[in-house]
């Protein structure tokens, strides 16, 4: 196993640790990068330390704050284990004051409120307008602005660069039969909703309403009714048509592991036996076995083929 991970403190000094065992995830709808490393603590962590840096096969794949340490010492030997979100996590954590912003782009909304630490993103200075209700998030305001302009979902892609479109630099990866460990396919119908119904300037019902005939298929009868959503007045269908989609996400997915890890990333794209599809979700596990990648690919209304 090749793994390396760096503990950062403030004066930006960094201790690298031996790596006994890990856990990274991420995928397009969760807003960070996430890790759980377990490491032989030789040298003592120090208490100041506040970030984490990580590395597989010589590709920087994380870096975020520590949520968590914990040291234990048994016949002496010490083991460390932290957790570790990145740094774009924040963005579900930073609240939006109510009201209307008009002639905002993303660029706006990731520059000029509450700007983090160690986050980059793409160029996106498309305008549009966005209406912030008590209680919505940073993360809420990308994801509207992201949808009203581009009709789709952001994403994170290297440790913390927020995207919308695809990377210029997205690469391909062929896997062959032979070199899988397993390989299968999932469907998580706990979120999808059949009937969407929205109030109209009266506050009465009937004039926007949407059935999803996935769920029906699926014997799925939830039915949500909603007030006026003022983020789309001007097409308000897409107000149901946007929480259609968000019920959907990740809905179905295709999956494989492999021995080892490449350096794959969201939207990069996967081929195996000619067959081509965009990688939406990346799991990396690490141990004295070795390491193992499983690489995800949804189909919903947001990515894939519906």
């Amino acid at each position: 196993m090749t793994a390396t991970l760096s503990i950062k403190s403030p004066n930006a000094s960094d201790t690298v640790f031996k790596v006994l065992a890990f856990t990274f995830s991420k995928d397009v709808y969760t807003p960070f990068t996430q890790l759980t490393v377990e490491f032989e603590a030789h040298t003592a962590v120090p208490e100041s330390a506040q970030m984490a840096w990580f590395y597989v096969n010589g590709s920087f794949i994380h870096r975020g704050y520590i949520d968590t340490f914990r040291i234990t010492e048994k016949g002496g030997f010490r083991r460390g284990v932290i957790t570790s979100r990145g740094f774009t996590s924040q963005y579900l954590q930073n609240q939006l004051a109510p009201g209307l912003y008009t002639n905002m782009s993303l660029n706006d909304l990731m520059d000029d409120y509450m700007q983090l630490p160690y986050v980059t993103h793409e160029d996106c200075d498309t305008a549009s307008y966005i209406f912030v209700k008590n209680g919505s998030t940073q993360w809420d305001g990308i994801v509207n602005i992201a949808f009203k302009v581009y009709g789709k979902h952001p994403y994170i892609r290297g440790t913390n660069c927020v995207m919308v479109n695809r990377d210029s630099e997205a690469k391909t990866f062929a896997y062959s039969e032979a070199s899988m460990l397993s390989r299968g396919t999932e469907r998580d119908t706990r979120s999808l909703v059949y009937y969407w119904s929205m109030e109209d300037m009266q506050g009465q019902h009937g004039s926007y309403t949407l059935s999803e005939p996935d769920a029906y298929d699926n014997f799925i009868y939830r039915s949500r009714y909603f007030e006026l959503d003022r983020r789309f007045l001007y097409d308000p269908q897409k107000a149901l048509e946007f929480r259609d989609k968000m019920a959907m996400r990740g809905w179905k997915n295709s999956f494989f592991t492999y021995s080892g890890y490449r350096g794959e990333d969201l939207f990069d794209t996967a081929t195996v036996g000619g067959v081509s599809s965009d990688i939406t979700s990346v799991r990396i596990t690490g141990s004295r076995n070795g390491i193992i990648t499983e690489i995800g690919s949804y189909t919903d209304k947001f990515v894939g083929v519906q």
